[in-house]
């Protein structure tokens, strides 16, 4: 785990230098530099496993509250000047997360730090060599070997999404196969294995006989999800989507979470809160919200961005309740 955080310390280093210190608070929905620069950071600190894009979703959210825990902080999700100066000074080393307590000396940044800057990129051919090797656990990523790789490949091929060779090498035909996989349980289809992914392929059973099986293809109308276990009634519904994104609208639903992508808004009276289900090409979703204009069979689908709200558009689906 020390050389894996290691690795990425360094990579992040050679390729960000010096930043100057946050000014402002960063909370859920922001977008920008100063966003991609936190990112960066919590990807060295192996605590978000997701590409450092420059939004501030759900992912970074988790993954600063993460952080936050583990050096005892204010729980809130939100990198303000303090979450800040400990995770900048986690990816320069200047503090260990794992021995760190609140009130311990927190090294101010200067520009030293760019004397480190000219060595580390001289080491980067090495440091990516040794990245490229993936364990059981470790974030896979394209381009990977590994028994890591050759784990996911055998997990995929399971569940059904996989039908290439199990040779431990993370390659185009085993991305697209993660990716199929992430789609179908509605996370982030990024191609990556990481944390979320990794409980998501743990917690399925490829025995159909199993109650809490599911099947690795999406309904269609001559295979019905119903037949499978697992599955309760379908309901046909209006379903338009939205964002926290959108002006006016709270970064929360009705029930306390964070508005997020897997969270869908529903009349509790047709869907009560709390009720999982499944949603042809989107992927899994619970009942978390509510909305003035969700009445009877429509339900408001969450997108972490507006321009996913508008590919979405409006559509009259049938969706699977999940018992």
């Amino acid at each position: 785990m020390k050389l894996r955080r290691i690795v990425c310390t360094l990579l992040l280093i050679s390729a960000v230098g010096l930043s100057s210190l946050c000014s402002a608070a960063l909370k859920y929905g922001d977008k920008g530099d100063d966003v991609k620069e936190i990112q960066d950071y919590l990807i060295a600190q192996n605590l978000l496993h997701a590409e450092a894009n420059g939004f501030y979703g759900t992912a970074t959210v988790n993954a600063i509250k993460d952080f936050q825990t583990a050096l005892g902080l204010n729980v809130d999700g939100v990198c303000g000047t303090m979450t800040y100066k400990l995770l900048r000074a986690a990816a320069y080393d200047e503090i260990d997360i794992n021995t760190y307590k609140p009130g311990d000396y927190i090294p101010e940044p200067s520009n030293s730090q760019n004397s480190i800057v000219a060595p580390i990129l001289s080491a980067v051919n090495v440091v990516t060599e040794v990245a490229q090797q993936a364990g059981v656990g470790d974030i896979i990523k394209l381009g990977m070997k590994g028994d890591g790789v050759k784990h996911l490949q055998n997990r995929l091929s399971e569940l059904g999404y996989f039908d290439g060779d199990i040779n431990g090498v993370c390659d185009n035909a085993t991305i697209n196969a993660l990716k199929k996989f992430q789609k179908s349980r509605g996370i982030s289809a990024d191609g990556i294995c990481g944390n979320r992914t990794y409980r998501a392929l743990e917690e399925e059973n490829p025995d159909p006989s199993d109650g809490q099986y599911y099947s690795a293809n999406e309904p269609s109308e001559d295979e019905p999800f119903t037949e499978f276990p697992g599955y309760g009634k379908v309901i046909h519904v209006e379903a338009t989507a939205y964002s926290s994104q959108e002006p006016g609208l709270s970064s929360y639903t009705a029930t306390g979470t964070i508005c997020r992508r897997g969270v869908i808004a529903t009349d509790p009276s047709v869907i009560p809160l709390g009720t999982k289900v499944y949603i042809p090409g989107y992927g899994y979703a619970v009942a978390e919200d509510t909305g003035g204009a969700i009445v009877g069979n429509k339900i408001d689908v969450a997108f972490d961005t507006i321009d996913e709200c508008y590919q979405f558009g409006r559509q009259f689906i049938d969706i699977y309740i999940v018992d």
